[in-house]
């Protein structure tokens, strides 16, 4: 019996403590007779369980250092340097963004402003915007934190930097959501897809470039190689991209230089380009139209029950939709899964669950699944979901 890992074609294979254990202590054994006392309450048992323990240790380490070049098995920093072989890097967190009106006497200036949405988050301006003699402009913010802010139409409605003359601030539609940093899950996923790229199909090689496009969070479309129009309205010979999040340029820009001769492209977003012979190109594409779902959960406490469990159930809620891929419904024994499913004991016995209910955007709550459309993408705030708790 050996006590230290062993590397062999088929991989890495290291010893339990008890086996290591095992092993000191039959050397023991044959060092100074099988009569010697080497019980856990021993001083010669602690001192070899202490060698076993620093040899386990040592060999449990080499199965994480041998793991490490594995994409699918390093974590953190070693993943990070693992999928570099495929000229990969991990997607930092970005913020969201939103058009915002603002509304103020002519000519007045506003320095580092700032503006607060009904949530009390607060959107930076540009550094120096001046208001127009139209009394109103449109500039881009930024949420101040990282990560996926929401912010509906019209939430953005609070000056948080006083300045005469500014006198309104909204915005007319929903932000731009950003989002967190990249997950391990997320890395790997994006590093198996990345594999596609100088495939043989054309369209796997199309989605695994535009996926790997800083900013981009989720991709979905459809490739239409026959003649004519798919149900969904996307003509013949015609790739259709519907893509969440990454600047508009590079995506035109990889899916023209990925695309194939003959082949068009198709959705309510164009960008022109200029190839390197002079000729002019338009490259089409869609950003998924989002689709705002509601949820009411109405649940029996336990005798463990506290009220932060609610808060828990809404993100868990929210998390799996927000999740979802473009063009995934939302499947309600899903959500009630999600909604029961707790990450260290499984089923979280802290409340019983009557009922789920599910709605699309104002619509009536109802107890069934929401369909989501080819270019649609399900979102949901934790603002959205609401908790029923009926007495014990």
């Amino acid at each position: 019996m050996s006590a230290v890992f062993e590397v062999t074609q088929s991989g890495i294979t290291a010893p339990a403590f008890d086996e290591v254990l095992e092993y000191f202590q039959g050397k023991a054994r044959e060092i100074f007779g099988s009569d010697i006392v080497i019980t856990p309450d021993s001083q010669d048992g602690q001192m070899i369980s202490i060698f076993a323990q620093a040899l386990a240790d040592v060999n449990a380490q080499a199965v994480v250092i041998y793991s490490s070049f594995n994409p699918n098995t390093a974590k953190g920093v070693a993943l990070d340097t693992a999928v570099k072989t495929n000229g990969l890097t991990r997607h930092t967190a970005t913020h969201s963004t939103a058009d915002l009106r603002l509304v103020g006497q002519a000519g007045t200036t506003i320095r580092n402003g700032v503006a607060i949405d009904t949530n009390g988050n607060r959107w930076m301006l540009p550094e120096t915007v001046v208001i127009p003699v139209e009394g109103e402009i449109t500039v881009t913010a930024t949420a101040e934190s990282s990560g996926d802010i929401v912010a509906t139409a019209g939430a953005i409605n609070r000056i948080g930097t006083a300045t005469l003359g500014w006198q309104t601030v909204t915005n007319p539609s929903d932000a731009v959501v950003g989002s967190a940093q990249e997950t391990d899950d997320e890395l790997r996923t994006r590093q198996s897809k990345s594999t596609s790229l100088p495939s043989m199909s054309l369209w796997e090689g199309i989605i695994a470039a535009v996926l790997d496009l800083p900013g981009v969070r989720r991709l979905s479309g459809i490739c239409n190689n026959d003649d004519s129009p798919t149900s969904e309205g996307v003509p013949g010979h015609t790739i259709a991209l519907i893509v969440d999040g990454g600047e508009v340029a590079e995506i035109a820009e990889t899916t023209y230089l990925k695309g194939g001769e003959g082949t068009g492209t198709y959705g309510s977003v164009s960008y022109p380009l200029m190839d390197k012979y002079g000729f002019p190109h338009t490259v089409r594409f869609s950003r998924p139209t989002s689709v705002a779902i509601k949820a009411k959960v109405t649940i029996k406490p336990s005798a463990t029950y506290l009220s932060d469990v609610a808060t828990e159930i809404k993100q868990r809620i929210a998390d799996y939709i927000n999740g979802l891929a473009i063009g995934v419904s939302v499947n309600l024994p899903r959500v009630i899964s999600s909604a029961v499913k707790d990450c260290d004991t499984g089923v979280d016995t802290r409340f019983d669950l009557q009922s789920l209910e599910l709605a699309r955007g104002d619509g009536a709550l109802e107890a069934k699944s929401i369909t989501i459309a080819w270019n649609e993408a399900a979102m949901c705030s934790v603002e959205d979901v609401t908790i029923e708790v009926q007495d014990a």
